[in-house]
This record gives C-alpha cells, sequence and structure tokens, in this order.
C-alpha cells in the first residue's frame, strides 16, 4: 500500500470522525461521508497516475444520491414551499439510505472488480498513447479534418429536424477527437488549435444552452491529457476546487441563461456570448447567494438526484406493482434494434419513466428516474441493489474489451471522452447509459470504417 493511499485513508476517517460528531451524524451518513471523502481524495490523487472512467459515475452517485439527500433530509425537507412544490425526499431517511447506500456500494463493487489477474488499464492507456503518437507523426492533416468536420456538424445540429439530428450531434463531437489527433500529432503550432477547439466547444454549448456535456467532456479529456505527468496534489486539488466553482456557477445562472438563449429574454441587444459572461460577472460580484439557504435551493434541487427517487420508493409498489425487469429488458433490446425495425421503441429522456415510476407527468424540462430508480421499480431493495453490482460490472466489462481492442487499434482510446460521455451519469436511465454507449461505439467503427473506405485514411 503506498503512502498516498494510507494517508487519503487516514485523513478521510479522521475528517468523517470530525464532520460526524459537528452533525451528530446517523450511521447512514457517516458512511455517505467516509464515501464521499474518500474517493474525492483518491480521485484527486489518481489525476495523472490513472483514468478510469468509471471514477466520475461513482463520484456522482456519492454526490448526487448521498450526500445532497443529506443537506435536504437536514435542511430543506420540511419547509413548506418544498413540500407544495414536491422536492421533499418523500420517504424517510432510514428507508432512504437503506436501499442507496449498499446500492452505490454494490455498483463500485461491479465497476471496480479486477477481471483478469494480469489486468492494468492504465498501463494499456499509457501504451496505446505512445502508440497513438507513434503513429500520428506526419498525419497532422486527421486532426485537421476532424475539428472541421466536428465544427460544422456542432452547429448543423441546431437546423437539421427529426432522427437526422442525432447523427449531426454525434458528428459534432469529432471537434473533440481532432483536438486529441491534434494534440499527440506533430503539427507545428498546435497550441493554437487547441485554443481554437476550447472556444469552438464553448461557442457551440453558448449556442445551444447545453453545458453539462461540455463539462464532462472537458472532465473526461483533461484527464486523459493529464495521464503520465507528475502533478502536486496541492495542485491537483487546487484544480479540482476551482473546477467545483465553475460548476456551481454555471449552474446557477442556466436558467436565466437559456431565457436568453432559447427565448430572447435578454437585456438590449445582448448577443448570447454577452449574456453569459454578463451573468457570470454578476454572479461572482455577488456571491451572497451561495450563502443564503432559499436562494441555494434551486441548485441544491438541481443536484440533488435522490429526490426522484424517493418519488420512486413512496410510488412503487404502493400505487404500481415492481416491474419485474420488463422496463430494463426492453430497454436493452431497445439497445440493439433500431427504430426503423422497432418504429415505436421506448423513447430515452425521462418522460415515460418519471410517469411510470412516480406517478408525475413532466412536460416542458427534463428529468429521470436514473439508474437506481429504475433498478428499484423493477426489483425492489434488496434486487435493485443486486442488479447495480451487474449494472457496474457492465461498465467494467466494457472498458475491458475496449482496452483489449485498443492494443490493436491505439487511438480508440483518443475516443474515450465521447465514447463515455452519456454513460457516465447517474441522472440518466439505463436505456440511455446503455443506448449510448452502444451507439457511440458503432459511430465510431463506422468513422474508422468511412475513412478508409472513402478517402483512404487510417484513423
Amino acid at each position: 500500500m503506498q503512502l498516498n493511499r494510507v494517508f487519503i485513508i487516514v485523513f478521510s476517517i479522521v475528517l468523517t470522525a470530525f464532520l460526524s460528531m459537528q452533525l451528530d451524524a446517523s450511521l447512514y451518513e457517516t458512511v455517505s461521508i467516509l464515501l464521499a471523502s474518500y474517493y474525492l481524495l483518491s480521485f484527486v490523487d489518481s489525476i495523472g497516475k490513472s483514468y478510469n472512467v468509471l471514477d466520475i459515475p461513482i463520484l456522482m452517485g456519492i454526490f448526487q444520491l448521498l450526500i445532497m439527500p443529506m443537506v435536504v433530509y437536514r435542511v430543506y425537507n420540511n419547509e413548506y414551499f418544498v413540500q407544495d412544490l414536491y422536492y421533499d425526499m418523500s420517504v424517510s431517511e432510514e428507508t432512504y439510505y437503506s436501499f442507496m447506500l449498499p446500492g452505490i456500494l454494490l455498483m463500485i463493487l461491479g465497476m471496480k472488480m479486477p477481471l483478469s489477474r494480469l489486468q492494468n488499464s492504465t498501463a494499456s492507456i499509457q501504451h496505446a498513447l505512445r502508440s497513438s503518437r507513434e503513429y500520428l507523426l506526419g498525419k497532422s492533416n486527421l486532426g485537421v479534418l476532424l475539428m472541421a468536420i466536428g465544427f460544422a456538424s456542432g452547429f448543423l445540429e441546431i437546423l437539421i429536424p427529426g432522427e437526422l439530428r442525432y447523427v449531426a450531434y454525434l458528428f459534432g463531437k469529432l471537434l473533440f477527437v481532432g483536438l486529441f489527433y491534434i494534440l499527440y500529432s506533430d503539427i507545428r503550432n498546435k497550441q493554437f488549435y487547441i485554443a481554437g477547439g476550447v472556444a469552438a466547444l464553448l461557442l457551440q454549448s453558448l449556442v445551444q444552452g447545453m453545458f453539462g456535456e461540455l463539462v464532462f467532456t472537458l472532465i473526461l479529456g483533461t484527464m486523459l491529457f493529464l495521464l503520465g505527468r507528475r502533478i502536486g496534489f496541492g495542485l491537483k486539488m487546487g484544480v479540482a476546487v476551482v473546477g467545483a466553482v465553475f460548476v456551481l456557477l454555471l449552474q446557477s445562472i442556466k436558467a436565466e441563461y437559456r431565457a436568453v438563449a432559447w427565448y430572447g429574454k435578454g437585456e438590449g441587444e445582448q448577443t448570447n456570448t454577452q449574456a453569459f459572461f454578463s451573468l457570470l460577472g454578476k454572479r461572482i460580484q455577488d456571491p451572497s447567494m451561495f450563502f443564503d439557504r432559499y436562494t441555494m435551493f434551486p441548485t441544491v434541487n438541481r443536484f440533488n438526484q435522490g429526490m426522484i427517487h424517493g418519488k420512486v420508493m413512496a410510488y412503487v409498489p404502493a400505487q404500481r406493482p415492481f416491474a419485474e425487469g420488463s422496463t430494463i429488458f426492453t430497454s436493452l433490446a431497445a439497445s440493439f434494434v433500431p427504430r426503423f425495425l422497432w418504429p415505436d421503441k421506448p423513447m430515452a429522456g425521462g418522460h415515460w419513466n418519471m410517469e411510470y415510476f412516480t406517478g408525475f407527468i413532466v412536460e416542458g424540462y427534463s428529468m429521470n428516474v436514473g439508474p437506481f430508480g429504475e433498478s428499484y421499480g423493477n426489483f425492489g431493495p434488496t434486487g435493485g441493489i443486486l442488479f447495480m453490482f451487474v449494472y457496474g460490472l457492465f461498465f467494467n466489462v466494457a472498458i475491458f474489451i475496449l482496452l483489449r481492442l485498443s492494443k490493436k487499434r491505439p487511438t480508440l482510446i483518443l475516443w474515450f471522452p465521447i465514447l463515455f460521455l452519456n454513460s457516465i451519469q447517474v441522472e440518466t436511465d439505463i436505456l440511455m447509459t446503455v443506448n449510448s454507449l452502444i451507439k457511440n461505439s458503432i459511430f465510431i467503427w463506422f468513422c474508422y470504417w468511412a475513412a478508409h473506405r472513402f478517402l483512404r485514411l487510417k484513423l
């Protein structure tokens, strides 16, 4: 055991003991705080040392399903405005945590379980990156081509209607892949290409008013970029804190900015970009909202995915019997069967699941029961907990297979940030997470095939 690991364990235990005594925390809360401190410190320490995309859903699960519900139970749950808006937790703390805490632990076990005695994902990824750098010598045109296609497709997505919009969406992600092809190539003045690519990503997000994917893409990309680089723990923790504050700022202005970007409710003749930076500046100048329990509630509620899971526990089986796996098996089938062969196959997005598992009809905004809510709604407390192990194991096996494939196609590793982009969230349902991984895999295969078949280029 390395000294860093010993320090992280000891520090997490000491911090948990201190906070638990200050808060007079229950056993569920104490274990949640311990998990949060340990995995947060472990994640920060791992930057530059390893690259495991599954650390993201683990951290998000702990934060959104254990820590944020604890805040709501302690601060907001009995407030009249919270209950009137149905934003309360709906079930007792013991009922909620007796399912959620072991469910997250089993998901972590499935994601972290070694699948081979010789398994070393970090060594495999570093070897793939070295091989990619060697392969891309003299092939800087590949990165430029991918960036150009991605940039154009990102804006075409806004104009293209219907089913073709998702195709444009996938091609738009080539902008980020092209950045990594540039990064590992020997092109001159690559810093200008990289700066331009990041600026284009930000511009696309400003136009679309969608920042979640930008944040996840940058996190996954930065983790890959820093792999193998020696960085002090203090610097990494500082960057993590700055990143967390930036995400909090984005979340606090998102609703106001979308009113400008989507509905034109801005001040005067402001462009979207001007409105964004204006809102951001105002929030930075007046940080008092982050210390007021009432003005902070929309942000807390947005991060509290446990609120929806509580609704599932209150509704199933009291108002609707357990689905016995039917929605999950349908989701898996829908992931493999194209829509032209199954015209009425279920749609991802949460509308149907929210009505089915909570009784709430969602219109005009996005809300979903997530994998944990769907597992509980299908299999109940015990079966749902066991299913989360299978769920975690599925993604563990997927990464194991992809790393094996990267031995033959090392540049495949440069596609990882977009490959897992929509599969590492705990807010979307099982159809979305599994379907996204499968569709993205097919899209990447198509790009490799089409480049070779039509352009005589080997990606």
